[in-house]
């Protein structure tokens, strides 16, 4: 089956993770498309005895987050770093290249700090860009995490419109150190991870 009349069917072949005699055994109980699989996802607890052991993967929960379009982790994440983790949520207009809202999170000690800088127009965006390296430069070895594309963008945007970071200085680490914390997920390599990307049929 070529992939379009795939994508219009809703075909399970889409996952290309699947094999033939799963594709098999899932035809053999009436479900064909994705979305149908989707809904055969249920959530289970695992043995203590099995806890130190990986995951099985799940067709049915890749399903689930083509469905959804979100991506879902198995298991419970721990995040190793050596720094302070900042958490980094961006709000813009990418078609006027301008970004009104740069939010940032925290901890320090048992206090969670958070801030939220908001420029009322392109005139204002740099005055929260700065806001916000004044931020960063308060924090004890930074380390920006977000959560997709959309941050890194501003980032290197930011950077390149406004500059105010000396080349080496660990503001600029900081920022070309940027990561997505899915990206640490996978650094990790101890989760499965399922995202909503559909696949070439095999």
């Amino acid at each position: 089956m070529c992939r379009q009349k795939a994508i219009e069917k809703d075909d399970i072949s889409l996952l290309s993770s699947m094999t033939e005699k799963e594709r098999k055994k899932f035809n053999s109980k009436g479900i064909f498309g994705v979305t149908q699989l989707s809904y055969t996802f249920r959530p289970r607890r695992r043995p203590k005895q099995l806890a130190g052991k990986r995951e099985k993967y799940h067709h049915s929960l890749k399903a689930l987050a083509i469905r959804e379009r979100k991506i879902h982790i198995v298991g419970s994440p721990e995040l190793k770093m050596e720094g302070t983790p900042v958490y980094l949520d961006v709000e813009g207009l990418p078609d006027r290249n301008f970004y009104y809202l740069i939010g940032l999170r925290f901890r320090t000690g048992r206090r969670v700090i958070q801030h939220s800088l908001w420029a009322a127009n392109e005139n204002d965006e740099k005055r929260i860009w700065k806001e916000f390296l004044g931020v960063l430069s308060g924090i004890k070895k930074p380390v920006l995490i977000h959560y997709g594309s959309f941050e890194t963008t501003f980032l290197k945007r930011m950077y390149q419109k406004y500059g105010e970071l000396v080349g080496g200085s660990r503001l600029a680490e900081a920022i070309s150190s940027a990561v997505s914390e899915v990206q640490l997920w996978v650094k990790e390599g101890k989760k499965e991870i399922y995202a909503f990307r559909v696949e070439e049929p095999a």
